[in-house]
């Protein structure tokens, strides 16, 4: 063995082979090894250590000279090239999301492919801790005992994403809109039920956990995402880490004052950014022009937990030229620039991603958000980030709960063992 394979550290090595494979999927070994600054005799030695564990296998790719490399170089001629790839039955986590009345549960392969998933429809709002963690502990036993048979093993860990404040570190859901109680304690009961693997964050930082670890969006630099919904969230990646801040709840953008005395947020206070944004306060905006239209599914008009079909009529109407309802959606516009504007000159991202649900009207949304950003910013700041919408064709904040997960159990498989 050469003196740089033995200096390298072989724990963090293996977890980086680890998390490129699940990001850029199967690879060849010398682009591992570009990738990760690890040399060939090391990158060789260890997926070697993890194949013989059961977590990498290869997998014959296309030839040499009918595919690129991951690093976008084209290879010579010759034989097939052998990938590496991660074996999906390796291991497997469950997802869990707490929403407004709706408690969801996903099964996520080794890989990070979500294989099952399940929906419950529930008064979240009737919970208090211990209701909430009786509930969590029987939708996860029946989650799992109905897809053992499938699996063949336990969940290895647990990921929570959770509407509203949550600090990561204690494992408290500090404020939710989903639930009537403050200060509810959840990782520390589902981890003495579960193991030492139960996660929980707010459902923008695991967005933003999810656009880490897609390769297809996640570049470079650092990068905020703003969730756009009933609440607003943001998630922050510096260094390519989800910061969390010191107190485990950061970047609460959505609480974020705009007007001392304005609006009522469900936060309990006045003025916040999502006071104005938040698919609650466009409803509630709306209610001053027309009879709301009522919720499909209870045939009720509910201006505290809007539907999706409450929401879309209104976007309809706006996009059908009735200009009263457009001005709803300029006006979150106009409020979103400023704050984003606020966020520019305090941290200066490379990029800034929108999405989310409430997203759904962006195109209304987008001419006045950079009319903000225009008479907000001083202009050496105007030439900077890049705003990107992402579409919310899919949820992927139980995508990126199950991403916490996995790089946990990464962690966890190959922490230094002390001697005693």
């Amino acid at each position: 063995m050469s003196r740089r394979t033995a200096d390298i550290p072989r724990q963090p090595s293996q977890i980086a082979i680890l998390r490129y494979l699940r990001i850029h999927g199967p690879a060849a070994r010398i682009d591992i090894g570009t990738a990760t600054g690890l040399s060939p005799a090391t990158v060789t030695s260890l997926t070697a250590e993890l194949m013989t564990q059961g977590l990498v296998k290869e997998i014959q790719g296309g030839s040499n000279g009918s595919s690129a490399s991951a690093n976008g170089h084209r290879s010579t001629r010759g034989r097939p090239k052998v990938l590496l790839d991660l074996v999906p039955s390796a291991a497997c986590v469950i997802g869990v999301k707490i929403t407004i009345n709706l408690i969801e549960l996903a099964l996520g392969n080794f890989k990070g492919d979500i294989e099952h998933s399940s929906q419950h429809r529930i008064n979240t709002r009737d919970l208090d801790e211990t209701s909430l963690i009786t509930t969590l502990c029987t939708l996860i036993d029946a989650f799992i005992e109905k897809h053992r048979d499938v699996t063949g093993q336990s969940p290895v860990g647990i990921g929570i994403a959770v509407q509203g404040v949550a600090d990561s570190n204690s494992g408290e859901i500090m404020w939710s809109p989903a639930l009537r109680h403050r200060q509810m304690a959840v990782t520390e009961p589902l981890r003495r039920r579960y193991g030492d693997n139960v996660l929980m964050s707010n459902d923008a930082n695991c967005i933003a956990t999810a656009i880490t670890q897609n390769t297809n969006i996640r570049g470079n630099g650092d990068f905020a995402v703003i969730m756009l919904g009933y609440g607003i969230g943001m998630g922050l990646v510096l260094n390519g880490a989800v910061y969390n801040g010191h107190f485990g709840a950061a970047a609460e953008f959505g609480h974020m004052k705009y007007q001392p005395d304005g609006p009522l947020c469900n936060c309990g206070k006045r003025g916040c950014l999502e006071a104005y944004i938040g698919d609650y306060a466009i409803l509630r905006d709306a209610s001053t022009l027309i009879d709301l239209p009522a919720d499909s599914d209870n045939q009720t008009v509910n201006r505290l937990h809007p539907s999706e079909d409450q929401m879309m009529d209104l976007v309809s109407k706006a996009r059908a030229g009735q200009e009263d309802f457009a001005d709803l959606f300029r006006h979150a516009g106009t409020v979103l620039g400023y704050g984003i504007a606020n966020l520019i000159a305090l941290l200066g991202p490379e990029r800034i991603f929108i999405t989310g649900s409430g997203a759904r009207a962006y195109d209304l949304m987008e001419p006045e958000i950079h009319r903000s950003l225009q008479n907000a910013q001083v202009p050496e700041l105007r030439r900077g980030p890049k705003i990107i919408h992402l579409p919310w064709d899919k949820d992927i904040a139980m995508q990126g709960a199950i991403g916490q997960s996995l790089l946990r159990h990464d962690e966890s498989m190959f922490a230094p063992r002390t001697n005693g």
